[in-house]
């Protein structure tokens, strides 16, 4: 039996898939099929994968009418038939070693269900700055309990860098179709279900940023469309978490705090209260001074405050005064 199924889906990428069709075959782990999903293409990318099936039998190509990432990603499952699933994108490049490096992981790693590798980032947009701070970000997020605690923040493995069990799809279902990012929904989901992930400390897959980018273009990766996603998977954490309530304190007043903060009220979680550096009142809602916050087991506090680099402030912050992440405190932005 085939030890991993790559997933590749693409769509009018002829420009890159050359050199993310090569960078697969010319992995040094042999054990493989590539998979490659056509997601109605109008360019010449079909004609250049009918061209590598025919070099390579162990390359196949499917074909998925409905536009959109997931569907085509959910088409591949349905075609895969290996026990890991390696995830790959049609302008990105991954290292020679890659695969062999995360089969090895998983094989002496029972424990975990998703392994990612370190980035290394190139792109072709002016103003990247961004985009490099969110790799960056990830970059330092190795060990499983780093992925649990961070994630809400944002999606801490880089998607196309993946490789995990195949029978997780069985258990806890795969991409979902929605409009939202159906990347991180699915670490949220896996993760809700105590599913661990973990990244290699290699740098294994050289990620594509260009303006052309979905994540860069298409409302299922907006800002809302990220929150939206993470308040149902936060209030379901919180459910489960402290089935007899906690308090629920927001930490950020401004607009778009508040607003993330109906959010959480719309997936059923009642807010007690903000908190800021500086004295505020808010209509409706009771005000602590940060420096007033109540203590260990009291409350629960969720960081809504999105400048890049407060939320380590703040976490440094509320650890300082006894709070345990992921008990007492949590950072959503």
């Amino acid at each position: 039996m085939t030890k991993v199924s790559i997933l590749l889906p693409f769509r009018n990428a002829a420009s890159t898939l050359q050199r993310a069709f090569r960078s697969m075959i010319d992995q040094t782990f042999l054990d493989h099929e590539l998979i490659l999903i056509d997601n109605g293409s109008s360019d010449t990318s079909t004609s250049i994968a009918e061209e590598w099936c025919k070099k390579d039998q162990r390359i196949r190509l499917v074909r998925e009418p409905t536009i959109g990432i997931a569907h085509a990603l959910n088409t591949g499952l349905e075609h895969a038939k290996a026990g890991y699933i390696a995830r790959m994108d049609a302008d990105d490049i991954a290292q020679p070693e890659r695969l062999q490096k995360q089969v090895e992981f998983l094989d002496t790693h029972p424990e975990i269900g998703v392994v990612g590798t370190r980035t290394n980032f190139i792109s072709t947009v002016a103003n990247n700055r961004g985009m490099e701070a969110y790799v960056n970000w990830q970059n330092a997020i190795i060990t499983p309990r780093e992925h649990y605690l961070k994630r809400f923040v944002d999606a801490p493995v880089a998607h196309p860098s993946v490789l995990f069990r195949h029978d997780l799809v069985q258990q806890f279902g795969g991409y979902d179709t929605g409009p939202l990012p159906e990347d991180h929904e699915l670490w949220l989901r896996w993760m809700h279900h105590r599913v661990r992930f973990a990244k290699l400390p290699d740098e294994l897959l050289t990620w594509n940023d260009h303006p052309q980018r979905s994540s860069r273009t298409h409302s299922n990766y907006s800002v809302d469309a990220f929150f939206t996603t993470k308040a149902k998977w936060i209030a379901a954490w919180y459910r489960r978490k402290f089935p007899s309530g906690r308090p629920v304190i927001i930490a950020g007043t401004s607009t778009l705090c508040k607003a993330r903060a109906r959010m959480l009220e719309h997936e059923g979680i009642p807010i007690s209260a903000f908190t800021d550096v500086r004295e505020r009142v808010l209509p409706r809602y009771r005000f602590i001074l940060h420096n007033e916050l109540p203590g260990p087991g009291e409350a629960l506090i969720i960081s809504f405050i999105s400048q890049r680099g407060t939320g380590d402030k703040i976490a440094a912050f509320l650890v300082s005064r006894g709070l345990t992440e992921g008990t007492d405190f949590i950072l959503a932005a």
